[in-house]
């Protein structure tokens, strides 16, 4: 079962870090950071890591370790070998002495079908040393070709609604305006549910949706009990993993329902996987 979390990794702040807070000069570290993710900024960038004390880098899922070279050799490999960084704040805040920020960045990588985007999300915590702002903590995700869900819609399954009408309301639009229904079984807790919402709403993965599908979104519960139910009538094993699909035609009888967990890392996806789903099911 997917676990219950809102990042895909967390940034661990330690007392060393428990400084009082004074005013400081306006934060400018994030436009300087960003502007050195080119190959000649290489330099520039280890030069924003503090080295009194040390920059500490958080390996997803442990403590930080007093070695920030994982973190800057991250971002050359990736500067080596990619083009066209957007970097875009989506969080700040100040704890502990230090100014945290969450960053989206996004990037271009050549693939034999073109350029393809392709998307980190970075953590800093900076810290004012003198007259210049340092980073003195970080982390990043992995590099993903779904866009991160770092604003997550806490309505997107609507633990109120009553999930066979719904799907019934949606066979019947269905039925009317020659489509199919698609029903995403998952949760708000639910990380990857998220992710694969928000690929939903991409351009042209939303365009095929509007046009072929009604979607019904078939809420778990907190404890992933909930509609279990429904989710048997359409095959769907929730033991394998959510998020969950399965296709329904105009009349409500069941074309596809995924067996083995096949949307569960929906993080890990390609957008084209999801339009190539699409389109074999469409009507």
């Amino acid at each position: 079962m997917t676990k219950r979390i809102l990042f895909p990794f967390a940034i661990f702040l330690v007392s060393i870090y428990s400084l009082p807070q004074a005013s400081s000069p306006a934060f400018d570290g994030v436009e300087r950071w960003k502007t050195s993710l080119t190959p000649t900024g290489m330099f520039s960038l280890k030069t924003l890591y503090s080295t009194n004390p040390p920059a500490q880098f958080v390996p997803k899922g442990q403590q930080p370790a007093p070695d920030i070279t994982p973190e800057t050799d991250f971002w050359e490999k990736l500067v080596s070998s990619m083009t066209g960084f957007q970097v875009a704040t989506v969080e700040t805040k100040d704890r502990n002495g230090l100014h945290i920020v969450t960053l989206a960045v996004s990037m271009k990588m050549k693939t034999a079908n073109g350029l393809r985007s392709r998307y980190v999300t970075e953590q800093q915590g900076w810290q004012k040393q003198g007259d210049a702002w340092r980073i003195v903590i970080a982390t990043h995700s992995d590099v993903v070709k779904m866009p991160p869900a770092l604003k997550q819609n806490p309505h997107l399954y609507d633990m109120a609604a009553n999930a066979r009408t719904e799907i019934d309301s949606a066979v019947a639009k269905a039925r009317k305006l020659h489509q199919r229904v698609l029903l995403v079984f998952g949760a708000n807790w639910c990380y990857d549910c998220h992710v694969l919402d928000q690929a939903f709403h991409q351009l042209d993965i939303e365009h095929r949706l509007a046009k072929s599908f009604q979607i019904v979104h078939v809420d778990i519960g907190d404890d992933g009990k909930k509609n279990n139910d429904v989710a048997t009538d359409y095959q769907v094993p929730l033991a394998k993993g959510i998020p969950a699909l399965a296709v329904l035609d105009a009349d409500g009888k069941l074309l596809y329902s995924q067996k083995n967990g096949e949307w569960e890392s929906a993080r890990s996806m390609d957008p084209a996987d999801i339009i190539t789903f699409l389109d074999k099911w469409k009507p």
